[in-house]
């Protein structure tokens, strides 16, 4: 399978999901807006959005051969005016496990992942997905890994990738060596800054970033609240 025949959404999710388990190596909050940021920056890359640095706007909302796109066109199609990445990172995330579903479903059929519907005490309905080989993966972490150490200011094929391993704190999961891992963070910042998308990638990042603390504080207070 080659690893360029991955949408970014795909690659986000391989990236977070554990090697050997059928389970994600991030926090749910994070999976959630990471999904919603990454797609936001496969339309980016398809040239089907636009942003003028603060707000996003569909240029083509022509059919897509992706399902996930094509319902996030249909969203931005409907909306009467342009609107800030705060408000597609929020709005795609509710629509997290649809899209999660979709997305597996979509690398089952590329024979990368095996999705498993179970019930918890016979009743209660969820899934399991497992990797069916380890290579993609693997090699997706090696080749990311690999161009965010070595980024000298051209371009690489994983720039909008590598802003949504900073927007969800994925850095360990490249490497856990302790100067390497202090390198990525701040060549991921460079590239961020630099990325010919550099616009829509910073806001994406920046709004995943504020989605994920929003939704962890509002946790803690509901939390807090009950306990009292």
């Amino acid at each position: 399978m080659s690893e360029k025949s991955l949408s970014t959404s795909e690659k986000f999710l391989l990236i977070a999901h554990h090697p050997d388990r059928g389970r994600f190596m991030i926090p749910k909050t994070y999976l959630q807006y990471g999904i919603a940021g990454a797609i936001l920056l496969d339309l980016t890359i398809e040239d089907r959005i636009e942003t003028d640095g603060a707000k996003f706007s569909l240029k083509r909302a022509r059919a897509s051969t992706d399902p996930v796109l094509n319902d996030v066109i249909a969203l931005m199609s409907q909306s009467p005016k342009s609107r800030k990445a705060e408000y597609w990172i929020r709005k795609l995330g509710t629509r997290y496990n649809k899209y999660l579903l979709q997305i597996l479903r979509g690398l089952a059929g590329k024979r990368i992942v095996h999705n498993e519907d179970k019930k918890f005490l016979g009743l209660i309905p969820y899934r399991k997905s497992y990797l069916l080989e380890s290579y993609t993966r693997s090699n997706l972490v090696r080749q990311l890994r690999d161009e965010i150490v070595g980024y000298c200011g051209v371009p690489g094929d994983n720039m909008a990738l590598a802003g949504m391993i900073e927007a969800c704190r994925m850095h360990r999961i490249l490497t856990t060596d302790r100067d390497e891992l202090k390198h990525i963070k701040s060549q991921l910042k460079r590239m961020i800054k630099e990325n010919p998308v550099a616009d829509a990638v910073t806001q994406t990042v920046n709004q995943v970033q504020a989605a994920v603390i929003a939704s962890i504080t509002a946790a803690v207070v509901a939390s807090t609240t009950g306990r009292h």
